[in-house]
């Protein structure tokens, strides 16, 4: 099993490249299956909240502007490529790159500047986090700046590039160069607003950077502070998976959490989970065919077929699809089983699957309508987290609309897969006149260097499967042709050496926290334990994704959040300011 769930909004498509980048049709893998479902999860697995779009508007960078936090800038000369990695001499030398600022709290030169570190998925609706944006930015006095991810959103570096081009400049390495340019070079600049601040870290006027970020964008906070030491001064890094990437922790961790967390939620939610699973695929498999097979399970089929994805050839495939279904609705919902108790979905999902009054087959149906519900209020803003609601009619004709033939459409859940005809490819999210694909643009990156392979054990609830390099190499190849090479799982760690902890340390890096959420399965990829007296870990046992960096109001996180992640928040911002007066005295000194 080999797929990734940190992952944004957008759906697979392959661009247009030459005849030997287009994809081969192949016998589906599990991985491929597993691939298809990531891009088309990706709009329920996000890194950055709903609401309204935000017309774009002028390079304009006035005092009233800048205190706006939802109002987009632009950096008109970034550079496509930092390091020289190209040699493709027609590639342009700059881009229009989408950033978001805040001098509401600034207290002018000698305070901080907050770096809230772009990751896997476009910034339409402003900056995230208002733990960051009000509450941090307030008590120090600090800028805050949030630029985009390269190759997220709907303002690109490139257009139609080739798999070739984007090896060269899509990178995180290229991607950090980004961010600190914006900083020190467009925002550091005359008549900028942050022009007063020096870069002489001798002078009073210093205004020490601080990195901060969360999941992927966490892992980059922290490589921030390891990799330009010299111009970040400390750095914190929410549920952010270093030893994942550095592909040090047994892939099985963390699907074995997911599965504690939802006995945690619902005791004997996994062993439910288990069984019905199980008797769901025993009764695929007895089928007489894949059209009998899904029919006696509830998934839309049609007279020969045409109602199933593409991808399922078979009711082997049929089954696997169903497994991964849970397996990456499970994920998701562990990265939301905060706050603890009834009303998260995982306690809802859990319970669908514990209703001792219906058989598997009406249980697996009751699992696709929770599911689809949740996803449908996470996209809405109403489930909960969020300052909107919708009514209880316009939920049920979402669901009366999506499963009006009395069956589970898996099309749209899984897409065509590696497709040659342009007619198969997904619609694109569109913004500002603009379509972009940020799931196909995770998909790359998860096929390049930033490899997370999560296999399930027999310590999980859901089905045993290895995951290994292999599958994900043939996959990649399927899905982006056979530029993109093999998948290079150490190749980051290898150069940075982050991982394991004594490497780390023995880098002579310091002042990077790291804060993790108990019940979240990337914790089995992070760092747990201090490493040193500046290498620091906070643990929140009842916490779940970067749940001390949430999209949630600070009003509504001081009434929903349990103690541990309060007592964690102000930890957290007692080591911040401890470190920001230790950068004043060094300056001083």
């Amino acid at each position: 099993m080999t797929f990734s769930l940190n992952i944004r909004d957008g759906y697979s498509s392959i661009p247009e490249d030459v005849e030997a980048e287009k994809p081969k049709k192949n016998n589906r893998t599990y991985a491929a299956l597993a691939m298809g479902l990531l891009a088309l999860l990706a709009a329920v697995i996000s890194t950055n909240p709903k609401g309204a779009h935000i017309e774009s508007t002028a390079n304009s960078i006035e005092d009233d502007v800048v205190q706006d936090e939802n109002r987009p800038h632009f950096y008109e000369e970034q550079l496509v490529d930092h390091l020289g990695s190209s040699k493709n001499k027609k590639l342009p030398r700059h881009w229009r790159h989408r950033y978001y600022m805040s001098t509401e709290y600034f207290a002018g030169p000698g305070s901080p500047i907050i770096l809230v570190v772009g990751g896997e998925g476009a910034l339409n609706t402003g900056m995230l986090y208002p733990f960051v944006t009000h509450d941090l930015a307030r008590r120090f006095g600090a800028a805050v700046v949030q630029p985009e991810h390269r190759f997220y959103g709907p303002y690109q570096p490139l257009t139609s590039p080739t798999v070739k081009d984007k090896l060269d400049v899509f990178t995180p390495a290229q991607a950090m160069e980004d961010m600190l340019r914006l900083v020190n070079v467009h925002l550091r600049g005359e008549g900028r607003p942050l022009e007063s601040c020096s870069v002489d870290r001798s002078s009073a006027d210093y205004c020490p950077l601080i990195t901060i970020g969360a999941s992927y964008p966490g892992f980059l906070s922290a490589m921030f502070r390891l990799l330009h030491g010299d111009v970040v001064d400390m750095a914190y890094a929410s549920s952010a998976p270093l030893l994942m990437y550095a592909q040090v922790t047994d892939n099985r961790e963390y699907y074995d959490i997911v599965t504690r967390a939802a006995d945690r939620s619902s005791p004997g939610c996994a062993r439910a989970v288990k069984t019905t699973l199980a008797e769901v695929d025993g009764l695929i498999m007895d089928a007489e065919s894949l059209v009998d097979a899904a029919n006696a399970v509830g998934v839309c089929a049609g007279e020969n077929g045409e109602l199933l994805p593409k991808a399922f050839e078979s009711s082997k495939d049929l089954a696997e699809g169903i497994n991964l279904m849970a397996v990456y609705g499970f994920a998701n919902n562990d990265m939301g089983v905060y706050p603890p108790g009834p009303n998260n979905v995982m306690y809802k999902v859990c319970r669908s699957f514990q209703d001792p009054n219906m058989d598997s087959v009406e249980t697996l149906r009751a699992y696709f309508r929770e599911q689809a519900l949740a996803d449908y209020e996470d996209q809405h803003g109403c489930d909960g987290l969020h300052p909107t609601n919708c009514t209880t009619e316009e939920k049920e004709a979402y669901l009366a609309e999506l499963f009006k033939g009395g069956c589970k459409d898996m099309r749209a859940d899984f897409g065509p897969g590696p497709f040659d005809a342009e007619e198969d490819a997904p619609e694109l999210e569109e913004f500002d006149g603009r379509k972009y694909d940020d799931g196909e643009s995770w998909e790359f990156q998860t096929c390049t260097n930033l490899i997370f392979l999560a296999g399930t054990g027999n310590e999980s609830m859901f089905p045993e499967h290895a995951a290994s390099y292999e599958e994900l190499a043939e996959d990649c190849r399927d899905r982006f042709g056979p530029d993109i090479g093999k998948p290079r799982p150490t190749e980051l760690n290898d150069e940075w050496h982050f991982a394991p902890g004594p490497a780390l340390v023995g880098t002579g890096v310091t002042r990077i926290l790291f804060t993790n959420g108990m019940q979240d399965m990337w914790s089995g990829g992070s760092y747990l334990e201090d490493l040193s007296d500046s290498i620091l870990a906070i643990n929140m046992i009842n916490a779940a994704h970067h749940s001390d960096l949430t999209h949630t109001s600070l009003e509504y996180n001081d009434e929903h959040d349990t103690d541990d992640v309060k007592e964690a928040k102000e930890r957290i911002a007692e080591i911040l300011g401890t470190w920001i007066e230790e950068v004043k005295l060094e300056s001083r000194v």
